[in-house]
């Protein structure tokens, strides 16, 4: 019976957002109601992702459970990657869920709308990776993208509705490119479980559509224009799994629904590789210049997500990578959600979990240098045995030019890092109560990161990668200090490029063919309008006044004997058609 766990992974949650959202039958989401009711004391959020830990703890590889009643028939199993991403997405939701549940108390008056959306987003996510048909995976993926927007807007500030109106977009768009593309691959594969070798006569418009539809959750430059926006939108504890878990879920998406080392396919996968390298490219520098140290982490999401979408292209392009370079993006994968998520929550502790000055802050300081240094691979971190993984993957590409990207990536990381631990370390606090839960749960997050390369990396990855971090470090040293002596050289240069990047840009190109349209439509109003009286004055001038009498006319004899004599003349030709001419 323990195969029932993967269905309790996603059920669990879902069925626990109805009491989280307080409802009653004849209650609704107004604020004057959830405003009015009592306190909840049962945590529900934080309890949410507790089967799928258990599932990704107990249960054997190779479980497997058929619902041929739910769908079209829905097949649920657990394999290695599933594993690995059941382990770390339900770590995250529960760090996150306990933030919220008691962190977030009483900090809002629509408390039951933002844990009903938080449970219902989690379900979608633990469902889409459990899930192995292609049904499981998109009915998840829209559920998580659905509920996200209402966590992306849930402060109902202008830059929260704002950001809100974006991710929807782009969200929706994603969507429905991920669809068709689903229904492509059905059509070209004839199932909906594909294994490895029905992918290989995948048609080019299938593949496009899988590669845009999970490159607008992945944030795939130029589709992340949603992520810099949502994420310091959020709430912290949304923020944290927005970033530590629901954007990997492309990666999944284009391990199991792409032909991944069954057959090579050289355009594409070099097509990923340099849009890999043009996301890393865009996100690190627009990053460094951000003040909102959300803003910063979601760059630098972009940036590490832009890192794999590369491994993953040089997979696809050369298939005997792929077994060494997929294994490292599912590690990598996991390691970036642990530490992203703590780095996230952190933001929320620093902000409200004690005072300035306390030895609980200097703590929590320390705390977030050690997450930093662990994403941007320093030794004995997480960071390091994570691309230690992805190595062999790198140095295997026919691009030896690949290697050398990949550690100036890694040196820029390491300057983002440090551009977010100056911001954070000069981000005011504010004491507030009953934060032991919250810090509980967070600690128990940075422990995974610090166990993380003894249980998962080897050995030989546990000193690697001090080389690029060395240099990053040094660099920003150096910039620290000229930053010091000459502030104001360097003063111009914050938040010369804001939020959303892209969008600065087409902002004002769309306001520019908006006031065309507007133009455009008034010219067409007029040209028709003129049209119109035209038309009007010609159909008055031939048929608007009396005509004489046309009976008379036709009584005078020319015309009365023309038409006399061609009558008679077609009637004696029709006689003499039906005769013969000679007898017999």
């Amino acid at each position: 019976m323990t195969h029932w766990l993967l269905l309790a992974t996603w059920v669990w949650p879902l069925l626990l957002a109805l009491p989280a959202s307080g409802l009653r039958l004849r209650g609704d989401w107004s604020n004057r109601e959830t405003a009015a009711a009592p306190a909840r004391h049962v945590p529900w959020v934080a309890l949410g992702a507790l089967p799928a830990l258990a599932a990704a703890a107990l249960l054997p590889l190779g479980t497997e459970l058929a619902l041929p009643w739910l769908f079209l028939g829905t097949f649920m199993g657990l394999d290695e990657t599933s594993r690995m991403y059941l382990a770390f997405t339900s770590l995250v939701w529960l760090a996150a869920g306990a933030y919220a549940a008691f962190g977030e108390r009483g900090s809002s008056a629509n408390r039951g709308r933002f844990d009903a959306l938080f449970l219902s987003a989690m379900a979608g996510n633990l469902w889409l990776i459990v899930g192995q048909d292609l049904f499981s995976f998109y009915v998840g993926f829209a559920m998580m993208g659905i509920a996200s927007y209402g966590l992306v807007i849930h402060d109902g500030t202008v830059p929260a509705l704002r950001a809100g109106k974006v991710y929807l977009v782009m969200a929706l768009l994603g969507e429905v490119a991920l669809f068709a593309g689903l229904v492509l691959l059905t059509s070209d594969t004839g199932t909906t479980r594909p294994s490895p070798v029905d992918l290989t006569d995948l048609s080019p418009l299938t593949i496009g559509l899988l590669l845009a539809g999970l490159g607008v959750k992945a944030g795939m430059v130029p589709l992340h224009l949603w992520l810099p926006l949502a994420h310091p939108a959020a709430p912290v504890a949304a923020s944290a799994v927005l970033s530590g878990t629901m954007i990997k879920v492309a990666l999944l998406g284009w391990i199991r629904f792409l032909p991944v080392g069954a057959v090579a396919l050289t355009d594409w996968g070099e097509a990923l590789t340099l849009i890999g390298l043009a996301t890393m490219a865009l996100a690190v520098p627009v990053g460094l210049v951000q003040r909102d140290p959300k803003t910063i982490l979601a760059y630098s999401s972009i940036a590490k997500m832009g890192l794999l979408m590369l491994v993953l292209g040089l997979a696809l392009a050369q298939p005997d990578l792929a077994p060494l370079g997929v294994a490292g993006v599912v590690v990598y994968a996991a390691q970036h959600g642990l530490a992203k998520g703590g780095l996230f929550l952190g933001v929320g502790m620093r902000k409200h979990a004690a005072a300035r000055g306390s030895i609980t802050q200097a703590l929590i300081l320390a705390a977030l240098v050690f997450l930093a240094l662990a994403l941007a691979g320093a030794p004995l971190t997480s960071g390091a045995a994570a691309k230690y993984a992805l190595k062999p993957a790198v140095e295997g590409a026919r691009w030896a030019w690949i290697s050398t990207a990949v550690a100036i990536a890694s040196v820029a990381t390491t300057l983002l890092m440090a551009r977010f631990i100056w911001v954070i370390s000069r981000t005011e606090p504010h004491d507030e109560p009953a934060w032991v839960w919250p810090v509980a749960a967070w600690s128990v997050l940075i422990a995974l990161v610090a166990l993380f390369p003894f249980a998962v990396g080897e050995p030989e990855s546990w000193l690697s990668n001090a080389d690029t971090v060395g240099v990053g470090v040094g660099i920003a040293a150096v910039v620290a200090l000229f930053a010091a002596q000459r502030p104001h050289v360097l003063a111009p240069l914050i938040g010369l490029v804001p939020p959303g990047d892209l969008l600065a840009l087409i902002g004002p190109l769309l306001a520019a063919l908006q006031q065309m349209g507007r133009h455009l439509l008034d010219d067409l109003g007029l040209l028709w309008r003129h049209l119109d009286a035209t038309a009007t004055a010609l159909f008055m001038r031939l048929f608007g006044s009396a005509g004489g009498d046309s009976e008379r006319g036709l009584r005078q004899w020319p015309v009365a004997g023309a038409l006399w004599v061609g009558i008679a003349a077609a009637l004696l030709i029709l006689l003499l058609a039906q005769q013969p001419l000679v007898a017999g």
